[in-house]
């Protein structure tokens, strides 16, 4: 009997164009809804099933409560789709008593479905940061927020008793369009306190359905606010242009394939002027093979690791040598399977000049600081080789063996002259680009032959060790030699200058095969007895033009430029100290073994 009622009310209503639903509040069932409804939730239940189904948990007291249940009223409340997702909407009940039986308590729901804009209101007043009100077809004002009130000086209830025209003075063509169109137009307006501002108002119109009119909505949007920040965004802008006008550099977002994306249009960046970099292609097919390899293995490291990473290679540009550097940086994205990287390209042929400047500087100052012992050293030699002579020129030998052993000992003295003249001028010798593969025990023996002067001069004990099995090192090695140089000077200055002198100064000069992070590491040492470093003078002597022996001639370059030379061969430089107890540098340089690769 009560599925024939539903059905046939349902059929005299299916013409309408209001969407509704029939709801028994005894059983809690839905007995019918509107296809629209069942569309827009994707309802797939048959008839009758739980309001459970589609009726929010917090939304049933409107249907329960008789208070809250009165005829010709609305009520928000929230319908559930499929996804369980909550959809806002207005009810209006109409209860159908006189058709069915007494134990029956069935009403008629209508519904209409609310835009994102209205829903603000409904949801949560004061949700808008701007003043927002809604009014009826007429303009009578049913709904104002908090910034709305707060502006007029009006409460809710003074604002409910007026028409929106009677709070905005608009021109008369304003006001007709107001309520049968959107508009968009801008206004002058005074405040409750006299204050006068410039406003964009647009208004929305809405239908209602329960009543079949239409409901405007209206924002009132701050104009000044709005041209702070289009200039704000055109200040960044004029900024960033500035910027990217100015810097010389050039940047690339690449794929894990190095396929370019997108290109920076930096005019001035001389390689993309001749490159001419374009989005689709490889980006490392303009060079040889061999850097090709080199810069697309860097890629895929930074991809891998999500860390940033730097290459640098040569290129020929108009007939002149540059060379550039890239850094890799890894775009973090939502997706992690889209891999994007920017490249930023740098011509840093200047930069490379002038570290080669301070880098010869740094040479010639470190030569000033054992030429004196060299002097000494070499001295002895000349002497005994002199006398051996003087004797062979005075005396008669006349015993061959004799002659030999003087002869023989006047030849080491001169070949001990010439390696200490060979060394000291390799040393101030302009180094070759290229790397070459080297035995770290020649950096050592020919390291120690030039400081171990200094030291006996200074009455400092130096030794010197080698770890067994070492590997060779792919390194400029008159680079290498000059941070080891660097940093013993710096342990006989240390040593030599302490305020009480330590009973048995000593240096040490060592070599080592250390693994660490999955990698084969050569790992040259310094290690004194001296002072040692304090905290805070530990944080600093890195960074250039630092140092604490300024009333000493001390440049303060040493220490960066060794760090920058090791960086720039792919290791590291560390340095342990206890504070008077003393320090140990260490550096890091790549092995050329197997397991490296």
């Amino acid at each position: 009997m009560l599925e024939r009622k539903i059905l046939r009310l349902s059929q005299l209503l299916s013409h309408s164009s209001k969407t509704f639903l029939f709801v028994d509040l005894k059983s809690q069932k839905i007995l019918y809804c509107h296809d629209q409804i069942k569309e827009r939730l994707g309802v797939l239940e048959k008839f009758p099933f739980s309001m459970d189904y589609i009726i929010d948990e917090t939304s049933k007291s409107v249907f329960y409560e008789e208070n809250k249940r009165k005829q010709s009223e609305t009520f928000p409340i929230h319908l559930l789709n499929q996804k369980r997702e909550k959809i806002p909407v207005i009810v209006q009940f109409s209860s159908l008593a006189d058709f069915f039986e007494e134990d029956e308590d069935v009403y008629i729901v209508s519904i209409e479905w609310q835009s994102q804009i209205e829903n603000l209101p409904y949801l949560n007043g004061d949700a808008l940061e701007i003043p927002f009100l809604r009014t009826d077809s007429v303009g009578k004002i049913q709904f104002a927020n908090t910034r709305f009130l707060e502006f007029f000086s009006l409460s809710l209830e003074q604002v409910r008793k007026k028409s929106i025209f009677e709070i905005l003075s608009l021109p008369e063509k304003i006001k007709n369009d107001l309520l049968i169109q959107n508009i968009k137009h801008d206004i002058e307006i005074q405040s409750g306190f006299g204050e006068k501002q410039k406003f964009q108002l647009q208004s929305f119109l809405t239908p209602t359905i329960l009543s079949n009119t239409n409901e405007i909505t209206i924002l009132l949007l701050n104009l000044s606010s709005i041209q702070n920040a289009e200039n704000s965004i055109k200040y960044g802008e004029d900024k960033l242009k500035t910027f990217f006008a100015t810097i010389n550099n050039g940047f690339v977002i690449v794929n894990q394939d190095a396929v370019i994306l997108e290109v920076a249009p930096i005019f001035k960046f001389l390689l993309f002027q001749l490159l001419a970099f374009e989005t689709g292609e490889n980006i490392f097919h303009f060079f040889a093979k061999e850097i090709k390899s080199k810069l697309t293995e860097v890629l895929q490291n930074s991809i891998e690791t999500q860390t940033t990473q730097r290459a640098e290679f040569d290129y020929t540009l108009l007939g002149e040598d540059k060379t550039f550097e890239i850094k890799y940086i890894p775009v973090r994205r939502l997706n992690p399977n889209d891999k994007k990287v920017m490249l930023v390209f740098s011509d840093i042929t200047e930069a490379k000049r002038l570290d080669r400047q301070l880098i010869e500087s740094m040479k010639f100052a470190s030569i000033g600081e054992i030429a004196a012992g060299l002097a000494h050293e070499i001295n002895n030699p000349l002497q005994s080789a002199l006398l051996y002579l003087e004797d062979l020129i005075t005396v008669d030998e006349t015993d061959a063996n004799e002659r030999k052993n003087i002869l023989q000992k006047i030849e080491a003295a001169n070949l001990r002259i010439r390696d200490l003249v060979k060394a000291l001028l390799d040393l101030g010798r302009m180094e070759s680009p290229n790397r070459d593969f080297v035995s770290p025990y020649y950096i050592l023996v020919r390291t120690s032959e030039l400081v171990e002067v200094s030291c006996r001069k200074k009455n400092i004990h130096f030794t010197r060790h080698a770890g067994p099995n070492l590997p060779g090192i792919f390194v400029r090695w008159q680079e290498i030699e000059q941070v080891l140089i660097n940093c013993v000077v710096n342990s006989i200055n240390a040593l030599s200058e302490m305020e009480t002198a330590r009973m048995n100064p000593k240096i040490e000069l060592g070599i080592d095969l250390v693994r660490s992070q999955k990698k084969d590491w050569v790992v040259f040492s310094v290690e004194d007895n001296g002072p040692g470093i304090d905290d805070d003078t530990l944080e600093k002597v890195f960074l250039p033009l630092f140092t604490t022996r300024r009333n000493k001639q001390g440049t303060g370059l040493g220490l960066s430029i060794s760090k920058k030379i090791i960086a720039e061969h792919g290791g590291e430089i560390y340095i342990k100290t206890k504070n008077g107890v003393g320090t140990k540098v260490e550096i890091f340089l790549p092995a050329h073994t197997d397991e490296n690769g």
